[in-house]
């Protein structure tokens, strides 16, 4: 276990809003391309994190 888990849970915070953000700009990159199945699979990827940040928000 980390020996403090408040900044393990913020820098994981972090790391899932830093990846949000990639996701939808790829969906939206994809999406302009016309590549649908990729703008759909980043989308989910985006809305994982947002309940990944949640959770660990509620968590500190």
């Amino acid at each position: 276990m980390a020996k403090d888990p408040k900044k393990l849970l913020r820098t994981m915070m972090i790391v899932s809003i830093i990846i949000g953000l990639v996701a939808l700009a790829v969906a939206v990159v994809a999406a302009a391309m016309k590549e649908y199945i990729i703008a759909a699979a980043m989308l989910i990827v985006a809305g994982w994190q947002v309940i990944n940040y949640l959770k660990w928000k509620k968590c500190l």
